[in-house]
């Protein structure tokens, strides 16, 4: 019977009126019921956090690709998406609207925390650290590290104090650091791109994309760390203050 109170009318909603539908249940107790339900049923994709995974993308921007509004939410958590590997769920319409608050909240958590420093300080800094040697920005720069193009939208202040401070904490596996030693004694370290039974591809420290057949290497290592250095010491925490407002505004 509530499924029937909650998905019927939405349908007729969207026949009747150019107002989209507004979630009707987001207090705190709603969002915290739409976390619980969102760990069990979206989290193998999505990530426990909400910041995506191999399959699901990151639900904490407030933007998303398939919906611009809650009943757009409400729509693709209901109805999945075609073509994709979302599915839809078959859930009561308050648990749907439930996990739509959750996902809302994600976003809103993430921008509470602001930043504080001084932007114009952080580009200069950004420019004198030589962030471009391993970044790519706005046309210029190398790839060996993460695009920085939208990374004020990617990433909260707390999580690119991490990224800086601390930089092995949280790595995504492109960016674990491989080194092979062919059986010619040539040694070789980068990123690994792609691998599979045979070969192995690694755009190595010098920029260039290698493929290499297994059959030719003698040893290897994967380190899942990062391979960028620490600011901590390196900079003040004022300084830091201002790199991450700089890095905050890169939208």
């Amino acid at each position: 019977m509530v499924r029937v109170l909650f998905l019927v009318p939405l349908g007729l909603y969207a026949q009747h009126s150019d107002t989209s539908l507004v979630n009707p249940f987001q207090s705190p107790d709603d969002r915290a019921r739409g976390a619980v339900f969102f760990r069990s049923q979206c989290a193998s994709c999505h990530g426990a956090d909400g910041k995506g995974s191999g399959q699901g993308p990151n639900l904490t921007l407030g933007t998303f690709r398939h919906a611009n509004s809650d009943e757009g939410l409400f729509k693709v958590i209901t109805k999945g998406v075609p073509g994709t590997t979302m599915p839809g769920f078959s859930m009561n319409g308050r648990e749907i609207w439930q996990i739509a608050g959750f996902i809302r909240g994600l976003n809103l958590s993430r921008m509470a925390e602001q930043a504080k420093g001084n932007a114009a300080a952080g580009e200069a800094l950004f420019q004198s650290q030589n962030c471009l040697a391993c970044h790519w920005l706005k046309g210029a720069g190398a790839s060996r590290g993460l695009s920085l193009a939208s990374i004020g939208s990617r990433l909260s202040v707390g999580e690119m104090r991490t990224a800086l401070l601390e930089p092995s904490a949280d790595v995504a596996p492109e960016y674990w650091h491989w080194q092979g030693k062919l059986k010619t004694g040539e040694t070789i370290k980068g990123q690994r791109l792609n691998e599979d039974t045979f070969s192995i591809q690694v755009l190595d420290s010098t920029g260039r994309l290698r493929g290499i057949d297994k059959s030719d290497l003698a040893e290897q290592s994967l380190e899942r760390k990062s391979s960028m250095p620490s600011f901590q010491g390196r900079l003040t925490e004022a300084q830091i203050g201002d790199l991450v407002s700089y890095l905050t505004t890169l939208k």
